[in-house]
C-alpha cells in the first residue's frame, strides 16, 4: 500500500490539497460540534433501510482491476438515506447509500478488522452540490447513479473516482422508496454495479456487483460509518474527504454518550428507517 509519505512525494500538489482540507475541517468542525451537542445527536449521521449484500466480481472486469475486486469480494452491509427531508420524498432532495464491505452477514452494527466504509451520494462532484437535488430522483433509490465525490488510492498507481450504479432500469410501482427497494430486494433485483474511473466522469470500468438480500436487523443508531474506515485498501484522498475528518468526528464526539447506541438492536426498520 502507498504510505502517505509517499504519495506526497508523488504529487506534492495532491497532498497541499488534503492538508488545506484537513485544517479546513477542523476549523470548522466546532460548528458542527455544536450542533451535535444541543440536538443530542450527530450532525452527520443519515436513517434509512439497511440491507445485506453479496458481493462478487463483475464478470466484465478487466485483468488489472482484479485483485482489487477480489479484495471487495464476500458480504456487505448497505444503508439508504435521504439528506434534507425527514419525511417527505416529493421535494428536492439528495440520496446517499453507504456501503461496508465485511467478512460476514451477522447482523450487528459493530465494524470488524479489516473492513471497508465507501460513501456514495447522488453528488457527482462538490461544485454540483447545489444541483443535485434537481437531479436525483427521490422516489427510488434504484433510479439514481451514487458516487464518492473524491479519488482514492487503490494501490494501481493512480488515483481513481468510484461509481455505483443500478443493473436493472426501475420498476413502476406505487409506494415510496423504501417499498420500492424492498420489493426490488425480494424480486433478486437490487444489484448494483460498482465501478471505477481514472476520472469523475469516467471513463468507468466495472469492478464487482453487489446484490441485496435481506433486510438488515441492526441498530441503525449504533451504526457509523466511516470515510476513513480502509481495511480493504481503499484510501482517501483529496480536499473533500480530508475536509470530513474533522468535521466527523467531532460531531460523533460531541453527541452525549447516553444518547448513543440507546435503540435496541431490532430490526432496522425499528431503528430508524422510516425518513425521507
Amino acid at each position: 500500500m502507498t504510505t502517505p509519505e509517499v504519495w506526497c512525494g508523488v504529487d506534492a500538489a495532491r497532498c497541499t490539497s488534503a492538508a488545506l482540507g484537513t485544517a479546513v475541517g477542523w476549523a470548522i468542525a466546532p460548528v458542527f460540534g455544536v450542533v451535535s451537542l444541543l440536538r443530542h445527536a450527530r450532525t452527520f449521521h443519515p436513517r434509512g433501510p439497511i440491507y445485506h449484500a453479496v458481493v462478487a466480481r463483475h464478470l466484465e472486469a478487466p485483468p488489472e482491476l482484479g485483485p482489487l475486486a477480489d479484495r471487495l469480494t464476500g458480504a456487505a452491509l448497505v444503508r439508504w438515506s435521504g439528506a434534507l427531508w425527514k419525511r417527505s420524498q416529493k421535494l428536492p432532495d439528495v440520496l446517499g447509500c453507504a456501503v461496508r464491505f465485511r467478512a460476514s452477514d451477522r447482523d450487528t452494527a459493530t465494524p470488524g478488522r479489516g473492513d471497508q466504509d465507501l460513501l456514495f451520494a447522488t453528488i457527482r462532484r462538490p461544485w454540483t452540490m447545489p444541483s443535485s437535488p434537481f437531479t436525483t430522483k427521490v422516489r427510488d433509490y434504484l433510479a439514481n447513479s451514487f458516487y464518492a465525490v473524491s479519488p482514492f488510492d487503490v494501490g494501481l498507481g493512480h488515483r481513481v473516482y468510484l461509481r455505483l450504479r443500478p443493473v436493472l432500469p426501475p420498476q413502476r410501482g406505487n409506494g415510496g422508496r423504501d417499498a420500492r427497494l424492498e420489493r426490488a430486494t425480494e424480486r433478486g433485483e437490487a444489484t448494483l454495479d460498482l465501478a471505477v474511473g481514472k476520472g469523475p466522469f469516467g471513463p468507468w470500468s466495472p469492478l464487482v456487483r453487489l446484490r441485496l438480500v435481506r433486510e438488515a436487523h441492526v441498530d441503525g443508531e449504533a451504526l457509523r460509518f466511516d470515510p476513513f474506515r480502509d481495511g480493504r485498501g481503499l484510501r482517501p484522498r483529496g480536499f473533500i474527504h480530508a475536509l470530513r475528518r474533522g468535521v466527523y468526528r467531532l460531531s460523533q464526539r460531541a453527541r452525549p454518550r447516553s444518547q448513543e447506541g440507546s435503540a435496541s438492536n431490532g430490526a432496522s426498520r425499528a431503528s430508524g428507517t422510516r425518513v425521507a
